[in-house]
Parts: C-alpha cells; structure tokens; sequence
C-alpha cells in the first residue's frame, strides 16, 4: 500500500467531521475503497499481534471509521436473531 493512499486518509480523517456520502472527494473515496480491499483480503490488518502485544495500524482503522461518514447506513435483513 502506497504512503499516498495512508496520506488521503490521514488528511481526510482530520476533516472528517465535513465527509458525507454526498460530498466524498473522490480520490477519499478510493483510497478508503482499495484499503478496504486490502483489508478483507487479508493484505492488511487494522490490527497485528507483535510478540505479547497487539498493536493497532492507526490509518487503517481511520478509513474504517471514514468508510462509516461515507456511505448511507443501509438495514441489513439476517432473519430471525
């Protein structure tokens, strides 16, 4: 993952008060979008175990949080709970 895709949302996420699905920069969009991408598919991990500890890969948990200002909250049918 390129250090311009965690410098887009590190840049959005200090304005992310301002994001909106509406409104979303389209180069935040994607970068959100490919990390996503990396994360489901195992390339990357919001957080990793390190000898005794976990430590936390702060950008991408910040596009995690960015992807919820991102887009509309959406009702999920899962049948009977």
């Amino acid at each position: 993952m390129s250090n311009q895709v965690q410098d887009v949302i590190e840049s959005a996420f200090e304005k992310r008060a301002d994001i909106t699905p509406t409104n979303t920069d389209p180069d935040v969009r994607k970068a959100v979008e490919e990390t996503l991408n990396h994360v489901d598919s195992g390339k990357l991990r919001v957080a990793e175990k390190q000898g005794n500890d976990w430590i936390t890969n702060e950008w991408i948990k910040k596009a995690v949080l960015l992807s919820f200002r991102m887009n509309e909250n959406e009702i999920i049918d899962a049948g009977v709970t």
